[in-house]
């Protein structure tokens, strides 16, 4: 059943895959002309495009990922368990259900309950993570291990901030944004940067040929990251007014995780990785690499600004999980089932690339340069086609 549960939820990451792009190009086009999306609001189908890209694409596709590799760190196939039956059930369940009630309820009664239920999925994963796991002694964890483990325990910290937001939507009715806030940004740096990205760290380690002497500066990589991770989500909300000791701790914290960022891409350059993964993960480590100088960007007079523009901030978020989460994720997944076609990984990285960057052109142009948002959200708009039909591609192309 165990292997049948990895096979599975990789499988249902794709699935969603080729959910979440098309609904991305969809939320391309409200930027470039304006109509009413049927009975929806654009704000509920952006709720509904995000949840999904992390709950289905992204989580499922790494908890796929991790026990697929788990019986290379253990020697032994990973057991049968209840945990993971009762995720392989709850699963399509879980994501189906947040896709449908946040495009039609945003942040209501049954999105919130939704929200929930994946997180019971997120504890079902780790109770069997850990039942793999705890016979080994943490001295004698592979470099990978250590940052799959971390991963993990971001995963569970990530509650955190879905939990503020509940309280600050369903209970106090929204009466301090700054605790919505607060949440959100808790949870896409625990869950996002925590969760995702540094579990993809471990499964890259895990699937690339290194030198063993690696196993103390990854340690210390996934330490710092844990330390690290909480405290940086709270540079977000400077830009609404956070102020004093706590504003420089979490620019601080930021920053410190740019450069271990650089750390683990320095370790990474010298590692053999597998042909069918090797263009999609040039492509995640540039992105790696693009995000960890962004990192640094907190420490400039100007960031406020930055951090209350919108296309900036959405640009952003377009780097962390197409660029660089989806990149990693389908490198890792041909590296399971066979490699994608070549024109698949030109069309998702071109379109993908141009999508970015015209992002972040109109956050700096559209305000100083008159008449450049709207071609510029075309060109978005655009670039958003060859990077859904390369994505669905590519995760199609199993073999």
């Amino acid at each position: 059943m165990a292997l049948r549960t990895a096979d599975t939820l990789m499988r249902a990451s794709t699935r969603w895959l080729a959910v979440v792009l098309p609904l991305g190009v969809l939320l391309r086009s409200a930027f470039v002309w304006l109509y009413t999306p049927g009975p929806f609001y654009w704000g509920n189908l952006i709720h509904a495009h995000s949840h999904t890209a992390y709950f289905g694409w992204a989580g499922l596709g790494l908890m796929g990922l991790i026990l697929h590799l788990l019986p290379g760190f253990t020697g032994r196939p990973v057991a049968d368990s209840s945990p993971l039956a009762w995720l392989e059930r709850l699963a399509p369940w879980a994501v189906g259900g947040a896709l449908v009630t946040f495009a039609w309820w945003g942040y209501g009664g049954p999105s919130i309950a939704f929200s929930a239920l994946n997180e019971v999925l997120w504890v079902l994963f780790a109770v069997a993570f850990w039942r793999e796991v705890r016979q080994m002694p943490l001295r004698t964890w592979p470099p990978a291990l250590w940052l799959i483990g971390a991963a993990v325990l971001m995963l569970l910290l990530s509650i955190s901030g879905t939990t503020l937001v509940i309280i600050s939507e369903a209970i106090l009715d929204s009466a301090f944004p700054l605790l919505y806030q607060a949440g959100v940004y808790l949870f896409l740096e625990l869950y996002g940067d925590g969760w995702v990205e540094v579990g993809l760290m471990g499964v890259v380690l895990a699937m690339s040929a290194g030198a063993s002497e690696e196993r103390p500066a990854v340690r210390r990589i996934a330490l710092a990251a844990l330390l690290l991770m909480a405290p940086a989500a709270l540079r977000m909300l400077i830009p609404r007014g956070l102020e004093g000791p706590l504003a420089w701790l979490s620019v601080l914290a930021g920053a410190l995780f740019g450069a271990v960022q650089f750390w683990f891409l320095a370790l990474a350059r010298r590692r053999w990785l597998p042909e069918a993964a090797r263009p999609w993960w040039y492509l995640a480590g540039l992105s790696l690499a693009a995000k960890a100088l962004l990192e640094f960007l907190p420490l400039l007079p100007a960031f406020s600004a930055m951090g209350l523009n919108r296309s900036l901030v959405i640009g952003f978020l377009h780097l962390k999980l197409l660029l660089l989460s989806s990149s990693g994720l389908l490198g890792a997944l041909a590296v399971v089932r066979g490699a994608a076609s070549p024109w698949a990984f030109r069309l998702f990285a071109a379109g993908s690339v141009a999508m970015v960057a015209a992002l972040a052109a109109h956050g700096f142009l559209a305000e100083a340069v008159r008449g450049t948002s709207w071609p510029l959200y075309l060109v978005a708009f655009a670039a958003a086609f060859p990077a859904a039909i390369g994505g669905i591609w590519a995760a199609r192309s199993w073999r």
